[in-house]
């Protein structure tokens, strides 16, 4: 089952929630729940602008828990 390891990254990169949400144009409580909920499945615009202001494909945002857990490389 694919999940979001959107937290990792801004964690990673040092980005707070409402710093993503407001540069990335996206309402801070779906951040919240991506943040929050790994098993959220975001709108593909939503998860485009979120990667967009990261600066990572949108598959970054994702991990296969089958293979590999959200912090593997």
């Amino acid at each position: 089952m694919f999940r979001l390891r959107v937290k990792q990254v801004i964690e990673a990169r040092k980005i707070s929630m409402s710093k993503l949400s407001r540069r990335a144009d996206v309402p801070y409580n779906l951040i919240r729940r991506m943040v929050n909920d790994p098993n959220y499945i975001p709108s593909i615009p939503t998860l485009s602008k979120v990667a967009r202001y990261l600066g990572v494909p949108m598959d970054d945002l994702w991990y296969d828990d089958d293979e590999k857990g959200p912090d593997a490389q």
